[in-house]
């Protein structure tokens, strides 16, 4: 039987007090992200992920974003550039990030969010 999940917006018990671990990125451009990441759901076909992020502040580059990936900031902010384009979200923002995005992500804070995955 599938069920609702909750969200836990400090994630799921004794995940605050975790440590931190080495984050991938696509193109490091400055800092060493350090975070953790957790799966509530997952879903092999269709593709599709979702769960709870943390991360210190870091800047990459995207060539080519590999997924839609919708986010909600818990807190923190960070700033997405691409060709003359510059949006910052903070706290209580939502985006969606498009496959195949080109551009920078700029993070300069510790972060936390909600995410949604489709690839």
């Amino acid at each position: 039987m599938s069920l609702p999940i909750r969200f836990a917006a400090n994630g799921p018990e004794g995940w605050t007090s975790a440590e931190d671990v080495a984050l991938e990125t696509a193109k490091l451009i400055d800092g060493k992200p350090m975070g953790r990441d957790h799966v509530y759901f997952e879903r092999e076909t269709p593709s599709f992920r979702s769960g709870i992020w943390r991360s210190s502040p870091y800047t990459e580059f995207y060539e080519n974003y590999p997924c839609d990936e919708f986010m909600y900031v818990l807190e923190g902010s960070v700033t997405m550039e691409s060709d003359g384009f510059s949006e910052t979200y903070a706290k209580g923002d939502a985006f969606l990030v498009p496959k195949g995005f080109r551009g920078y992500w700029k993070q300069t804070e510790p972060m936390l969010k909600f995410y949604v995955i489709i690839d």
